[in-house]
């Protein structure tokens, strides 16, 4: 089903923003592989935080739960190792990767995930007209069940899990893509759901190796940057106002961007050592 594997992540919050002091109190990561979870990494994180009543009303997750759990010098470590360079899922995927570059930043940490794929976005687009998107109203609609509490990370995440294989399933069924490259997912977040019919109607992935030599050479250039997330060089260009070379580039989400050539290109110094900033990825 899926051509690669993807990650669904959940994260349970002391609070809605790491700006406003949010810290992460839970997290499940369930790896897609084809079409069925094959991983998880499932850990109650102790970030030394106070837990609000109303968490611990919504979540079931107590003060004493969160103080007993491992530290989050020790979690977020190896939740982004687990990761790895996969593709990233979360439903609300804006909230939950705000969370994880909030905590990987806070220990120095870089994950590395190639490009992210938020299952509200992808279902408004390929299941629209619903009443609504939220995971429990959504995932009625489509007959997925919980298997545990709503509102804590590994129901949470198993359910997005099964939305994201429902997707992939009617993409199979209405549009004949029997191998589902993670990539398609994170194109469709980026449409309007009146232009992906359109859009899946002229989809194809040609596999690299029947590529020819013009394709690879026009193919867009991908770089990860030092602190994780992939990104796609578009072209090198020159600012109007004083004629600096800089380079354009996109990030997952469909964002564009520039940076001078000189900073794009450079080597720097993290802890000691030296990386580059962007590194091409072949």
């Amino acid at each position: 089903m899926f051509e690669k594997p993807i990650v669904m992540i959940d994260f349970e919050t002391s609070g809605m923003s790491p700006e406003q002091g949010g810290r992460v109190t839970e997290v499940a990561a369930l790896r897609i592989v084809g079409g069925e979870i094959a991983d998880r990494f499932v850990s109650l994180i102790n970030c030394d935080v106070h837990i609000p009543y109303y968490i611990t009303e919504l979540t079931g997750i107590t003060q004493q739960m969160v103080d007993n759990a491992p530290p989050v010098s020790e979690v977020i470590p190896e939740l982004v190792q687990f990761i790895g360079s996969d593709t990233l899922a979360a439903h609300n995927a804006s909230f939950d990767e705000k969370f994880l570059k909030s905590e990987s930043d806070r220990l120095g940490v870089w994950p590395t995930y190639d490009g992210v794929v938020c299952s509200v976005k992808l279902a408004r687009r390929i299941f629209p007209g619903l009443s609504s998107y939220s995971l429990g109203k959504l995932a009625s609609s489509l007959g997925i069940r919980f298997q545990g509490a709503a509102h804590r990370a590994e129901a949470d995440a198993e359910v997005a899990s099964h939305v994201l294989l429902h997707a992939a399933t009617h993409l199979r069924d209405q549009y004949g893509i029997q191998k589902i490259d993670p990539q398609l997912l994170i194109e469709i977040n980026k449409r309007s759901a009146a232009k992906v019919a359109p859009f899946l109607k002229t989809w194809t992935s040609p596999p690299v190796e029947k590529m020819t030599s013009r394709d690879k050479i026009n193919a867009p250039q991908t770089f990860r940057h030092y602190k994780g997330g992939m990104y796609e060089l578009i072209c090198e260009a020159t600012q109007e106002s004083d004629l600096t070379p800089v380079i354009v580039y996109r990030s997952h989400d469909g964002s564009v961007w520039t940076r001078p050539k000189p900073n794009f290109f450079e080597t720097i110094t993290v802890d000691g050592v030296t990386v580059k900033r962007f590194t091409p990825i072949n």
